[in-house]
């Protein structure tokens, strides 16, 4: 009987090929042809499945979540009330930096998205600013508004030093402390409801 072709299997093959070629040979390796090699399907698979590269691309980037949940972070600190933000600002950096270097794909992304705007990298930024954004609310919760506006400046100092370290940039992380002096947390709890979580600061444009 003649073989037949399962779709579903050979689009998997295509994303699989994607986080593959990012992980292991950079962003710089993607390519319809370098794709279609990887995956071990014909290329015009993917103008017939996805429209073109960029289509795959958004595909890939809806297919996980780069990044831990406000839920998942929470849980992995111990917090309180009037907590100095020192002792949550760098347990929670420590936590976000091995989860993205734990993840090769995820890795390259976060350093590809400062030379290329695509849609694996506007989805991992999205994700990004969520987090902090939600972080910072979180964290200032029932505070005034100076403390409010205190959280939202180390919250984003914190994300460009991160970014910074896993794009090997040489930073000064002392800056964080200095901020950080007088900073205490809000009304935190373990657990967030975070499909309900209301944004209502942005954070700067260098950050998007």
């Amino acid at each position: 009987m003649p073989r037949t072709r399962s779709r579903a299997n050979t689009e998997e093959k295509f994303l699989n090929a994607v986080l593959e070629l990012v992980a292991h040979d950079g962003c710089c390796a993607l390519g319809v042809n370098a794709v279609a090699h990887k995956a071990g399907a014909d290329k015009v698979l993917i103008y017939r499945y996805f429209g073109n590269l960029q289509g795959l691309l958004l595909r890939v980037a809806e297919s996980r979540q780069w990044l831990p949940s406000l839920d998942e972070l929470l849980n992995s600190l111990k917090l309180e009330a009037d907590l100095p933000a020192s002792e949550v600002i760098h347990p929670l950096a420590r936590l976000l930096t091995h989860h993205i270097r734990a993840d090769r794909a995820t890795h390259q992304i976060l350093r590809w998205r400062k030379a290329e705007a695509n849609p694996l990298t506007e989805h991992f930024s999205t994700q990004w600013k969520e987090i902090w954004q939600q972080l910072s609310e979180h964290l200032s919760t029932g505070l005034d508004y100076d403390a409010r506006e205190n959280w939202k400046r180390l919250t984003e100092l914190t994300a460009l030093i991160i970014e910074a370290e896993l794009c090997d940039e040489r930073v000064n992380t002392g800056c964080i402390d200095h901020i950080a002096n007088g900073i205490v947390t809000g009304r935190v709890s373990q657990a967030a409801t975070t499909t309900a979580y209301l944004i209502e600061d942005q954070l700067p444009t260098n950050l998007l």
